[in-house]
């Protein structure tokens, strides 16, 4: 058949420095990706002369000094690896390898799947043989970096190997799912609220622009009636007259005797009231508090109001008081 792969580079080595459990290892994985070139090419069907040059010729330079360091010739494959194993393979410890395997825990940013991987790679060369997938599942559920997963493990009766692979995945599943889903609700929660306080906002502005609206047409009114000397309504439906239209021209007003500030009491329900017009119930009046809408004075209303108006002439002075008969 003819060749299609492109076969594995060649061996190298530091020979002054060698580790020797990484050299082990490197050479394992050289040999392994020869094997898998060689079937696929179907170089075994081949004759053995050719087999032997292809293999020398592949494993490279350093390599072919070794075997040419050997006093015996190297006629066969099976002889050509023997050499290069004797000089790359040492024997292992199996303590040191199982302890390398029970030592090895899950490291940050290392998925499940990779962390079952690598403990399966540490167990090739410890030797466990029966006992393999029971202390794999075991190392997994010690080594495991999730406490929540470990701890769902151990609620498990007769937890195998495959069980354990199967829970894990469920559980990294759901998180997963979980994680997406939160910020997909977290983003509408965040959207109904900013739609809520624009919905506040925007009552409270058209409330300002309302009452804005209210106190300029209110002003507009009084503005015109004062204006044309008509009549002004105040906040409580009363029929004032405004001070600027009430004042005659040449007049200057000045306040009465008493002072309007204070409170009256009213002895009875049969006399008028003084600060309001009407007739009520002592300490009921309801012009305390409110403001006069033509002198601006406070506690009474605009139809008593008691201002003097001082009318000046080129002879003598007329002092006018409203209400009064002088």
């Amino acid at each position: 058949m003819k060749s299609i792969l492109s076969p594995p580079p060649s061996f190298c080595y530091h020979k002054n420095a060698w580790d020797i459990w990484s050299l082990n290892e490197k050479w394992a994985k050289w040999k392994r990706s020869y094997e898998i070139y060689s079937k696929a090419c179907e170089i075994d069907k081949k004759p053995v002369e050719i087999q032997v040059n292809i293999l020398l010729h592949i494993v490279g330079e350093q390599c072919r000094e070794i075997i040419d360091s050997l006093p015996e010739k190297c006629m066969t494959i099976e002889n050509i690896w023997k050499k290069l194993d004797e000089q790359f393979q040492t024997k292992r410890n199996v303590t040191v390898e199982r302890h390398k395997f029970f030592i090895r825990d899950q490291q940050e940013n290392e998925s499940i799947e990779q962390y079952v991987i690598v403990l399966g790679k540490l167990a090739q060369t410890c030797e466990f043989r029966d006992l393999h997938d029971e202390l794999m599942k075991d190392r997994l559920v010690c080594g495991i970096s999730s406490t929540t997963i470990r701890e769902r493990l151990l609620r498990e009766e007769d937890l195998s190997l495959k069980k354990a692979m199967d829970i894990c995945r469920a559980v990294v599943t759901s998180r997963t799912y979980s994680g997406r889903i939160k910020p997909e609700n977290e983003g509408l929660e965040l959207s109904v609220h900013r739609l809520k306080q624009t919905q506040r906002i925007g009552s409270f502005m058209r409330s300002r622009l309302t009452s804005s609206y209210e106190r300029a047409r209110r002003a507009g009114c009084e503005l015109e009636a004062e204006r044309r000397g008509g009549a002004v309504w105040d906040e409580r439906g009363v029929e004032t007259r405004s001070a600027r239209a009430s004042v005659p021209r040449g007049r200057s007003r000045v306040t009465s005797g008493y002072n309007v500030g204070q409170r009256r009491s009213v002895p009875g329900s049969i006399t008028q009231c003084n600060y309001c017009g009407n007739v009520h119930k002592k300490f009921e009046c309801p012009a305390y508090g409110q403001k006069c809408a033509r002198c601006s004075g406070m506690n009474h209303f605009a139809r008593v109001c008691g201002i003097h108006y001082i009318v000046e002439s080129n002879e003598k002075v007329i002092y006018s008081l409203n209400n009064s008969s002088e």
